[in-house]
C-alpha cells in the first residue's frame, strides 16, 4: 500500500459560515496541505446533506456527529502525518491564515491529529482497480464512514482476523460498494477504536446506505456478527456521505 498513515476528522460546522468555511478550505488551506505538507497525495472532504442526516443511527459525539468528513491519505508514517500537520497549523496561524477554523468543531477523533494507519484496502470483486485506487477514484459518488470500538482490548487479533477476514469481505459481495479502506490508531486512548470507509459509485448513495443498513442488521439477527456480539464492539457513529469540495450550498 502506498498509503501509510490518513487523517479522518469529523466536523461540524458552524451555522451561517458553512459556505465561507468550505471555500477557504478547498481554495488555501486544502491546497496548502497537497502543496508543501510532505507525503500527502490526497485530500478530500465529504458532506452529509441535511435530508440524509434522518437515516444516521443515534451516536454520542457532538453535534451529531458533525456533517463532514475529512480524508488526507500520505504515504508517510502517522507519527510524520502528525507532525506535519501540527507545523503547517502553527506556520499558518502566523500569518492568520487559519481564522476561518473557528467555525468548525472538530467532534472525532478525540485527539489533536488523532493520524490513523491503513490496515487493509480492498476493490470488490470484480472491479479493475486496486483498493487503494478506489479510494482516490473521482468516480465515487458516496462514502459510508464506520467508526467502532472493541470493549476488550485483548481480543484485538481476533476480532481484526473476523473484521477484514469476514465482514468486509461480506459487505464487498454485495457490490453495493466499489471498495473498502479500514484503519486503526496506535495512540493511546484510540488503540480500540477502528474506522471503515466504503466507496460507492452509485447514483444513489443514501439508497445504498439505507440497503447496506438492512443487511447488516439482518446479519446480526441472524448470527453474523463477530462472537461476543454487542458486548464486545459498537458502532459510535456511522454515515453517509457525498463530495464536498465544490459545492456550497447545501447548509446555506
Amino acid at each position: 500500500m502506498k498509503a501509510r498513515s490518513a487523517s479522518v476528522s469529523l466536523y461540524h460546522m458552524a451555522p451561517g459560515h458553512h459556505r465561507e468555511t468550505c471555500i477557504w478550505h478547498d481554495a488555501d488551506h486544502k491546497a496548502e496541505v497537497l502543496g508543501s505538507v510532505p507525503n500527502v497525495f490526497v485530500s478530500q472532504r465529504w458532506v452529509t446533506p441535511p435530508g440524509w442526516m434522518a437515516v444516521r443511527p443515534p451516536t454520542d459525539l457532538l453535534e451529531g456527529g458533525g456533517e463532514y468528513v475529512n480524508i488526507y491519505w500520505s504515504s508517510g508514517t502517522p507519527e510524520e502525518l502528525s507532525a506535519d500537520f501540527e507545523r503547517l497549523g502553527a506556520d499558518l496561524t502566523l500569518v492568520g491564515r487559519m481564522d476561518a477554523v473557528k467555525y468548525m468543531e472538530k467532534v472525532w477523533p478525540p485527539l489533536p491529529h488523532g493520524a490513523l494507519r491503513p490496515v487493509l484496502s480492498e476493490a470488490r470483486p470484480g472491479v479493475a482497480i486496486s483498493g487503494e485506487a478506489v479510494t482516490a477514484s473521482t468516480a465515487n459518488t458516496g462514502l459510508v464512514t464506520v467508526i467502532g470500538e472493541l470493549s476488550d482490548e485483548t481480543r484485538l487479533d481476533d476480532f481484526a482476523r473476523w473484521h477484514e477476514g469476514e465482514h468486509i469481505p461480506r459487505v464487498l459481495e454485495t457490490e453495493l460498494f466499489t471498495g473498502a479502506a479500514k484503519l486503526v490508531c496506535d495512540e493511546p486512548g484510540l488503540q480500540r477504536a477502528y474506522v471503515t470507509l466504503y466507496y460507492t459509485d452509485d447514483p444513489s448513495p443514501v439508497d445504498v446506505y439505507s440497503e447496506f443498513s438492512r443487511l447488516a442488521a439482518d446479519w446480526l439477527a441472524n448470527g453474523g456478527d463477530f462472537p461476543g456480539g454487542a458486548q464486545s464492539h459498537r458502532t459510535t457513529f456511522q454515515s453517509v456521505a457525498r463530495p464536498s469540495i465544490g459545492h456550497y450550498d447545501l447548509y446555506e
